[in-house]
């Protein structure tokens, strides 16, 4: 590399100022995506959110891409690394906010008791209305249910009864492996063992 070439501190600058805010501008972008029809026929939000990402990521490299025909100290390393760096902090935010919120017990509870913060509850109480609006009225089984149909972890066996196919063997395998590692409650992995 000539000493043209080098990085100077301006330029080191410069750059992560463009990462910054091409990050900024796509992450605007990411969610910006999820209110409108494009990947709308993907039921599960994980499944969307992963495809979205996708676009958005791709988005980020090129105009990455594009700002390197204006300054030659942008590198191709520099457009994997926008495009990489973009999908995996935008996943983790990703999974462990929206997805989160879309399938939480706790966020439900807490929701339905703020919105009814003049009363008082029982344990029992919440319990109730836990069973007769999540998982009754809004559908959470049936939506869980129907997740696994469409992501092939169970099959329709065509006579009124299902049967876990190997992808869904393959995968609770995996959350063993997860529970034993992180020491979780393993009632969720072995249900009849507890």
């Amino acid at each position: 590399m000539s000493s043209d070439e080098k990085a100077s501190p301006k330029k080191i600058l410069g750059l992560i100022g463009i990462y910054i805010a091409i990050y900024a501008v796509c992450t605007a972008l990411f969610i910006a995506l999820f209110h409108t029809p494009i990947l709308a026929n993907m039921k599960v939000l994980m499944y969307r959110g992963i495809g979205l990402l996708i676009i958005a990521g791709i988005l980020a490299a090129v105009v990455m891409g594009v700002l390197r025909k204006f300054w030659k100290f942008i590198t191709i390393r520099d457009i994997i690394m926008v495009f990489v760096i973009f999908c995996c902090v935008n996943m983790v935010i990703f999974t462990l906010i929206p997805v989160t919120v879309e399938r939480s017990v706790s966020v439900f509870m807490l929701s339905y008791m703020d919105e009814n913060s003049d009363q008082k509850f029982t344990k029992d109480d919440i319990g109730e209305v836990f069973t007769a609006k999540y998982v009754n009225d809004y559908g959470a089984f049936d939506k869980r249910f129907d997740e696994q149909l469409v992501t092939g972890t169970i099959v329709d066996n065509g006579d009124g009864t299902y049967t876990i196919t190997d992808q869904g063997r393959f995968i609770v395998t995996m959350f063993r492996g997860v529970a034993k590692v992180f020491n979780t409650d393993q009632r969720l992995v072995y249900p009849n063992e507890n």
